[in-house]
């Protein structure tokens, strides 16, 4: 079965600086196939790193944008897709990387992380970039750790509301079992955001989210640095497999949703 992971940062708080040292990108990149590899992991997608330096404002901004596609390149075909960063408080500056980031990189996506950011998730800093993004086809993945109240989940259920013709991804929703089930009433009053399954609370809670709102609207993602490497065994992959659903239901949350998600064949 192929396994498609959404939830890979591209590994460095400083977004991959050069200034790390010559080599550093194939190191990560060797590091990362090979946990891939021995995970079964046939596809990620790449995303800008969040929490990096920005010593030179959205000049770091558009380095780590930069980085992403430079590193997609090394091996489109284990990382399709690729998603960089927006920050809220660069202003109107934001909407010209969105726009670079669409149509000189040719990105798929944009990372939201607003506990490294400055602004809550719902902030009204949010909303032009939310609309441009929803102008040029990017997919917003917004991560809604329950340990930061600037990422309570229940902000992005607003934005799924005063958006709804964008697709969401909420990342990070299942840290907690109490976020866990908050997450899963929101995806009961929502129809466009998809939730990944970083954190999830075990096979349990897979085969509950799948009997209350389907399949289509869980997504795998397994919160992975390789720099240093997050995990060397999947135990999030784990859950998923021993879930009590149909195989088409395993499927969809493994590969389909995010091609779905992506417009990949």
């Amino acid at each position: 079965m192929e396994i498609f992971d959404v939830h890979h940062h591209l590994g460095s708080l400083t977004g991959g600086s050069l200034q790390e040292g010559d080599g550093w990108q194939e190191r990560d990149y060797a590091n990362r196939v090979r946990i891939m590899d021995a995970n079964g992991v046939s596809m990620a997608a790449i995303l800008a790193a969040t929490g990096y330096i920005q010593a030179d404002g959205i000049k770091d901004t558009m380095r780590c944008n930069d980085t992403v596609a430079a590193y997609r390149k090394r091996g489109p075909k284990r990382f399709p897709v690729a998603c960089g960063i927006v920050e809220p408080l660069h202003g109107e500056r934001s909407l010209g990387e969105l726009e670079r980031i669409k149509h000189e990189l040719a990105l798929d996506g944009v990372v939201w992380h607003s506990r490294f950011q400055g602004v809550a998730v719902d902030h009204p800093l949010m909303r032009p970039l939310l609309r441009k993004a929803g102008d040029l086809g990017l997919v917003p993945l917004i991560h809604t750790n329950a340990e930061s109240n600037l990422e309570a989940v229940w902000r992005l259920e607003r934005l799924a509301l005063e958006f709804p013709d964008l697709a969401f991804v909420s990342m990070d929703a299942l840290t907690t079992n109490t976020n866990s089930q908050l997450a899963l009433d929101i995806a009961k009053r929502t129809a466009n955001i998809l939730f990944d399954t970083a954190h999830v609370r075990g096979s349990g809670y897979v085969r509950q989210f799948v009997e209350a709102v389907g399949s289509r609207r869980l997504i795998f993602g397994s919160l992975f640095y390789s720099h240093p490497a997050s995990y060397e065994h999947c135990a999030t992959l784990d859950e998923i497999k021993a879930a009590k659903i149909s195989d088409e239901d395993k499927s969809n949350i493994l590969s389909l949703n995010a091609r779905r998600l992506f417009g990949l064949p």
